[in-house]
């Protein structure tokens, strides 16, 4: 797994740009606009987009790794190493994309039990 790629994505997520999704009853906010400027000069990313690539990139993964898996099974391919290799970072990815996830809802909850 390439935790570089992971890291390069949120590197460019701008301070400010989370914008969580509310109910019609919450508050309304307005996403960033497509030509905001980070502190660098470089475009950033929302959050959310940041988050939705990378579960597209382990769902990716997890899918290839299964397709290799049965590809070895039916006898279409002798890649065992290459199989492995691919079903262990599969794993490694949706143990990350857990651990953030897990992360992400204790954060929730601590604010979400702050008193304002």
């Amino acid at each position: 797994m390439d935790i570089n790629g992971y890291n390069d994505a949120i590197a460019k997520v701008l301070p400010g740009s989370f914008v969580p999704d509310v109910s019609p009853q919450g508050p309304r906010s307005e996403p960033l606009p497509a030509d905001a400027q980070g502190v660098a000069g470089v475009a950033g990313t929302s959050f959310k987009d940041t988050v939705k690539q990378m579960l597209s990139d382990v769902n990716d993964q997890m899918v290839t790794a299964q397709q290799k898996s049965v590809d070895l099974a039916l006898g279409k391919s002798h890649d065992l190493e290459g199989t492995v290799k691919s079903l262990e970072e599969a794993s490694l990815a949706m143990q990350f994309t857990l651990a953030v996830r897990n992360k992400l809802l204790d954060a929730y909850k601590e604010i979400d039990q702050m008193q304002f």
